[in-house]
């Protein structure tokens, strides 16, 4: 009488898991090419939002001394996998904001080119 409810409740935890797996965050690895423009950078600003879930929006804020700032800039993102707005207004000798809509998937690399 035991084992076919365990194996019932089992089954219905791995269908759990699948059904709930794509929600659940991951590292989401994102390079943000500042380029030549990278010597007069001293701060990005990254705003995530998604169109389907507002509590899924991310701000995060990178500060550099001038000329200090990489050519590309990596963050990595605790988000589920899906569909996003990046919003990267880049502060420095010229402040400007760019923003691009990317699909983000653990395991890959989404890069937004922010160079002038």
């Amino acid at each position: 009488m035991k084992r076919p409810s365990l194996l019932l409740f089992g089954a219905l935890g791995v269908g759990a898991y699948f059904l709930l797996a794509p929600k659940f965050p991951k590292d989401q690895s994102v390079n943000v090419v500042l380029g030549d423009g990278a010597a007069s950078v001293t701060e990005v600003r990254l705003h995530y939002g998604s169109d389907k879930e507002a509590d899924l929006a991310r701000d995060v804020s990178l500060a550099f001394e001038k000329g200090k700032a990489p050519r590309v800039v990596h963050h990595e993102a605790r988000l589920p996998d899906g569909d996003y707005v990046v919003s990267v207004e880049v502060h420095g000798e010229h402040t400007f904001t760019k923003e691009r809509r990317v699909h983000l998937e653990s395991g890959s690399t989404t890069q937004i080119e922010a160079s002038r």
